[in-house]
């Protein structure tokens, strides 16, 4: 085997590895995390504590942006549990939380609650 062979077989290993690593990056990247849904619902705080009468509009904008990352049974899986735990922490009504989707002219596969069992979601 020459040394060019040996260096471009390297370089090929070298680069199928940057590869790997950067869809490994991309694909964590893209998958949601409970603290960003979080965030997200954040302007949500008023209605969800009795506060306001009718979710804002950058709550529901929000909300909608939840919805619209849940694309995968994974997601709404994850969503779901994330929703769950924070519903449970007592940091939101129960009837608000379970209004906010309805209220924001959204549907989700699973009801806010700190009840809801979200390894049932599809």
């Amino acid at each position: 085997m020459s040394c060019s062979s040996s260096f471009a077989k390297a370089s090929s290993l070298a680069i199928l590895l940057l590869l790997a690593l950067t869809l490994q990056q991309l694909e964590a990247d893209m998958s949601m995390s409970c603290s960003g849904m979080l965030t997200d619902l954040s302007p949500c705080l008023g209605f969800l504590q009795g506060e306001e009468d009718y979710p804002s509009a950058d709550c529901c904008d929000g909300a909608s942006s939840l919805v619209a990352a849940a694309a995968t049974t994974a997601d709404r899986q994850e969503a779901c549990e994330c929703l769950k735990s924070a519903a449970g922490e007592g940091s939101a009504e129960v009837t608000a939380s379970r209004d906010l989707p309805a209220d924001c002219g959204l549907s989700l596969p699973f009801t806010i609650s700190p009840d809801v069992d979200c390894s049932q979601i599809d």
